[in-house]
């Protein structure tokens, strides 16, 4: 990605990958510190985490994990306690009548889980379908990992809901093959294609008009009202405002809410982001504090105490927090709540 890149994932996305090295016995508390993310933005409904930062997560599970065939075994993944099935995007799919549609609305909805067009779909002539996946990360090895993940993910969803036989008719990789790819074939069950010209897997017509078990299409009208509705949320075109804002509640709590930090995870230097920032009319400051007057007063309504929202929001002390709520609303947090209806 080009530097001072605006593009964000969901947290919820990348939360599997905390999830993932927890249950390989890694320490994922450790993982999120690492890079400066706060395991409680991971669970934050809405939230958005930059690709660098996301990247830079991913890198650290890489190696703490030591794991050559990472991505493929993080697509493969599935964690029955996490909130996926919370998704309406996911359940959207789901809800789809064929495996054409639920492809479609995967492509359709993508901005939910990410920014950019990473994933295509393109109708064969036979009746299949191509579909097309660009990572958003910058390094080879990263897109590796992103690459076979993604791919894997595709047929773990399509085996759960429509047949544990199912395979692709073939898949292509970008990158080159590992010494060994045995796992892949094993796994994928079709021929592969090594340094291709870009990432994809192909569904043969059959695999395209297969039935989905829990199709209903009154649901889906459901989830898609709720899906727009997220989607009307999120910025037409990321501005460096959104990335800053992203990248500081990622790091709320941890220690790393700084603007040198931020600057590096948005690959930029302090006084390049300070004068961009001065350009659009803020600053750092502004836009920490601002964050943090927004999440405290969702805190607050949701009926978290003091400790725990100062904590959230990165103050030494629930004292902190208060002499900053008082600023930002001429009451206090019991008042606050208190007033609530």
């Amino acid at each position: 990605m080009s530097e001072g890149s605006v593009g964000a994932i969901s947290a919820a996305v990348l939360s599997r990958v905390v999830d993932y090295v927890g249950a390989k016995g890694g320490d994922a508390e450790a993982l999120c510190r690492s890079v400066g993310v706060s395991p409680n933005t991971l669970r934050t409904p809405g939230a958005r985490v930059p690709y660098e930062l996301a990247e830079a997560l991913g890198v650290r599970a890489q190696k703490l994990l030591d794991d050559p065939r990472f991505g493929l075994h993080l697509g493969q993944f599935t964690n029955e306690s996490s909130e996926t099935f919370d998704d309406a995007g996911v359940l959207a799919i789901m809800a789809s009548a064929t495996v054409a549609e639920a492809i479609e609305r995967l492509e359709r909805f993508q901005r939910l889980w990410g920014d950019g067009n990473r994933a295509r779909i393109a109708i064969l002539d036979n009746g299949g379908a191509r579909y097309t996946w660009t990572s958003p990360v910058s390094s080879p090895e990263s897109r590796r990992h992103a690459d076979e993940c993604a791919m894997a993910e595709v047929v773990v969803g399509l085996r759960a809901v429509v047949s544990p036989s199912l395979a692709p008719e073939r898949v292509r990789f970008a990158h080159s093959a590992l010494d060994d790819v045995s796992e892949h074939e094993a796994f994928f069950r079709c021929p592969i294609a090594w340094s291709a010209e870009e990432t994809s897997l192909e569904l043969s017509p059959e695999v395209m008009a297969s039935p989905m078990p829990h199709a209903n299409a009154a649901f889906c009208r459901i989830f898609e009202r709720q899906i727009e509705r997220a989607l009307a949320r999120l910025p037409i075109a990321p501005a460096l405002v959104d990335s800053v804002r992203a990248v500081a509640r990622a790091t709320l709590g941890t220690g790393h809410c700084t603007l040198e930090h931020t600057a590096r995870a948005l690959k930029t230097s302090p006084r390049t982001l300070q004068r961009r920032l001065h350009d659009e009319g803020t600053s750092w400051a502004q836009l920490v504090d601002a964050l943090r007057h927004e999440i405290a007063l969702e805190c607050v309504a949701r009926g978290r105490s003091s400790i725990e929202i100062a904590e959230v929001l990165g103050y030494t002390d629930a004292t902190a927090f208060h002499h900053a709520f008082k600023r930002w609303t001429g009451q206090t947090p019991e008042q606050a709540r208190a007033r609530k209806p």
